[in-house]
């Protein structure tokens, strides 16, 4: 299951910032925006797939395990080639 860490709400309420696991490489994390909506459907139980949509394969699995793209290349090899 992936995890959206400590969640901030925007001034305006048009977004909150959520922070992603800790690499367990490097330790870095990082933030993004999200809409409100998006921030439901996480509490909903919603997939990462759905909640992150507009987000690249990479950031994505840094909410889900937590492994920066350096990391995920220099432990597994380019993914994104992978068959």
């Amino acid at each position: 299951m992936f995890k959206l860490h400590n969640p901030i709400k925007s001034d305006d309420l048009d977004w909150y910032t959520v922070t992603s696991h800790p690499c367990p490489t490097c330790k870095e994390t990082i933030d993004i925006d999200i809409r409100p909506e998006k921030l439901y459907a996480y509490n909903q139980g919603a997939y990462a797939q759905h909640v992150l949509d507009n987000f690249s394969a990479v950031t994505r699995e840094r909410f889900i395990s937590g492994v920066c793209g350096p990391c995920w290349v220099e432990l597994y090899g380019d993914w994104e080639n992978e068959e």
